[in-house]
């Protein structure tokens, strides 16, 4: 059985990915719900909760801590990149990102935030077109469109005044991650998933740094572990997410995506009491129709390119 799961793993890149951005996915969710307890727990006690870039800061400074080990073992030699100036746009955009979406878990249920960022794929597939020149037929553009019908359904209470501006946020963040996606996309073809990783984390936390200096303030001691098992969590989840995208197609990849969605409504519901509505649940059936839509037509134009050559 050892041996068979062993010969499978090292003969399928397709079943690689999937296991890697599963284990990313549940380490990101495991993040989300972090951060929620961190606002609400501080609330509940009478303290301002700690600013979203600060939370971001402590994450990656000590994510790039679990990876110092990496870096001693393969030396100053380790960090070299060939594309510098993608790599200093990616953490721009990941950083941005990541701030709109801690403030957005802040006010909103964690199931209804993350079905919102499945607008990410949809935005990932309009920005190939964009900027990578990608083809996108009548099929794609239909089903783009339905998706963002399910990101309207999801956000319906917008629409009725109770969460206003505030649901827009995970869609803002959505579209950062889609772009630093898009460029990710390009450095796995010649950094390794370590080094992309590093430089997220190294060159981030300087980036959130100065704000976290200026208007942030120190932990207490009871946020400490959670800041902690948030930079473990955050280096693992980025580091599997770079080895999925180095071992399988990101169309092939993208409905595993979904067991975000299903891992943070179990944290909604178990810790928090929160019951995904039931515009927000037939609005993520939609949306995860349309990126299972866009990802078969991906995966049947990939072949197709292949079968060409």
């Amino acid at each position: 059985m050892i041996a068979s799961s062993i010969a499978s793993w090292n003969s399928s890149p397709h079943f690689r990915g999937a296991v890697w951005k599963i284990s990313s996915f549940l380490c990101f969710s495991a993040i989300n719900g972090i951060v929620r307890y961190l606002s609400q727990t501080a609330e509940a006690i009478g303290q301002t909760p700690l600013p979203a870039y600060e939370v971001a800061f402590f994450q990656n400074l000590i994510g790039l801590i679990f990876l110092v080990p990496w870096i001693l073992q393969n030396g100053p030699a380790s960090l070299r990149t060939r594309y510098p100036a993608l790599q200093t746009c990616r953490i721009g955009l990941s950083a941005v990102g990541v701030v709109l979406w801690y403030i957005s878990l802040a006010y909103m249920p964690l199931a209804q935030a993350v079905a919102l960022m499945f607008l990410g794929p949809l935005v990932t597939v309009v920005g190939a077109r964009l900027f990578l020149n990608e083809n996108i037929g009548l099929t794609r553009w239909l089903a783009i469109a339905i998706g963002f019908l399910g990101g309207g359904l999801i956000s319906q209470t917008t629409f009725a005044g109770t969460l206003g501006p505030v649901a827009f946020l995970p869609v803002l963040a959505a579209t950062c991650f889609s772009g630093a996606t898009l460029m990710v996309r390009h450095l796995v073809k010649s950094d390794s998933p370590q080094l992309i990783v590093t430089y997220l984390l190294l060159f981030m936390a300087p980036v959130l740094f100065i704000p976290t200096l200026l208007y942030g303030a120190m932990p207490d001691a009871w946020q400490w572990p959670w800041l902690l098992m948030m930079g473990g969590l955050a280096a693992s989840a980025h580091l599997c997410l770079s080895k999925a995208y180095a071992s399988a197609e990101v169309s092939y990849l993208i409905p595993y995506g979904f067991t975000k969605w299903f891992a943070s409504a179990f944290i909604g519901l178990a810790a928090f009491g929160e019951i995904p509505s039931f515009w927000t649940c037939v609005g993520a059936v939609v949306l995860m129709g349309a990126i299972v839509s866009l990802s078969y037509g991906e995966s049947r134009r990939f072949r197709a390119v292949i079968r060409a050559q």
